[in-house]
């Protein structure tokens, strides 16, 4: 049996236990059954929420998720209860004591982002695309685990965990009908699940306002959490070449559909790359500062500025979005070699790989 530590709520959002998910799913893979341990209520909803047609236990600590030393000895217990061969852990809350105590039961993995210290665990994941760079090798030339070998690193991109749509193609009906009779280039925008720096407005307008140097399409995405969906459906209502895409399921088919991307920076640039499509992308968060040094570096990919809560006003960085734009535009044809490029990056991969590491395979 494989152990998931992840929690998910208000304050540390969805994140953590969403990629967890997608591990364990790889895991299913393997003929691995897989427990989940969270420590509360609010963690044990989201989970079920997105788990309801998979066939994971679950374990609920009635713990605090910012106390995990708090949890230990009911989570010592299920792990002896439940024969856990492997503990994949998933959470900023750790500590070293936290590990040091828990090395005794079973192999430790820690799925890490932020090399804050280093820890007592068998092996540790890191698959930014800056990870080779935050010197995860010195820092844990004296660490080891529960077997006392020392402790081995997975860096880079090949571990990003993706759904299993990213890397085995799921045709999508809806996504399908959505390009049909629409002659041109194809453009995908998204601001993330909730837009949270208020872009999409602008965005739609500079899409609309534009003269481009070719026919464009744009294929705007609606998230869950954003507001202003009448806005956007009048101008789709009056522009045959806005699209609006809601509650998208497969956004790999989509992602995979279209030519070029503006996007809002995180995981969906991983998951642009895996899907071979140029993007431009901007800043909406100070945790992002890395992960968009690294993409800006990636040919393919344009960084366009930051528009988090304390960088200066979009105008400047709306002007730099579409002049990206038209420069890939006045050269269409360059389009597919830079998507070629960014496929060599991640295969999508990486739930499988991680999948390997804690059956033992890697």
């Amino acid at each position: 049996m494989i152990g998931i530590r992840a929690d998910a709520n208000g304050v540390i959002a969805s994140g953590h236990m969403m990629r967890c998910i997608t591990i364990a799913r790889a895991l299913v893979e393997f003929d691995e059954s897989v427990t989940f341990f969270m420590a509360d209520e609010e963690s044990n909803r989201l989970f079920c929420a997105n788990t309801a047609e998979d066939h994971f236990d679950a374990v609920v600590l009635n713990s605090d998720y910012q106390d995990m030393e708090g949890e230990l000895e009911k989570l010592k217990h299920e792990i002896k209860r439940r024969e856990i061969s492997v503990l994949l852990v998933d959470s900023y809350a750790v500590t070293y004591n936290y590990f040091d105590s828990l090395r005794e039961e079973c192999r430790l993995i820690y799925l890490d982002d932020l090399f804050k210290e280093s820890y007592p665990v068998d092996a540790v994941i890191n698959y930014s695309g800056y990870s080779k760079n935050m010197g995860y090798e010195d820092g844990y030339k004296l660490m080891s685990g529960h077997d006392n070998k020392p402790t081995r690193l997975y860096l880079g991109l090949k571990y990003a965990p993706l759904r299993k749509q990213y890397y085995d193609t799921i045709i999508d009906s809806d996504i399908e009908r959505s390009f049909e009779g629409k002659e041109g280039l194809h453009i995908l925008v998204s601001t993330g699940g909730a837009d949270v720096c208020d872009m999409l407005s602008p965005l739609l307008e500079m899409a609309i306002s534009v003269k481009w140097p070719v026919q464009t399409i744009w294929h705007i995405v609606i998230g869950g959490l954003t507001s202003g969906y009448d806005k956007v459906a009048e101008v789709a209502k009056n522009h045959d070449n806005v699209v609006i895409h809601r509650a998208v399921s497969n956004m790999a088919y989509l992602m995979k559909k279209c030519d070029l991307a503006v996007m809002s920076a995180g995981t969906m640039l991983t998951e642009c790359a895996a899907c071979g499509l140029p993007t431009v992308f901007y800043q909406v968060a100070d945790n992002q500062k890395y992960n968009v040094k690294y993409w800006g570096s990636v040919d393919g990919m344009s960084f366009a500025g930051d528009v988090s809560a304390n960088a200066p006003g979009k105008t400047a960085i709306i002007a730099t979005i579409k002049n990206n734009i038209a420069t890939y535009l006045e050269n269409v044809e360059s389009l597919a070699l830079k998507s070629e490029k960014l496929k060599m990056i991640t295969d999508g991969r990486g739930a499988l790989e991680i999948a390997k590491v804690l059956v033992g395979e890697k």
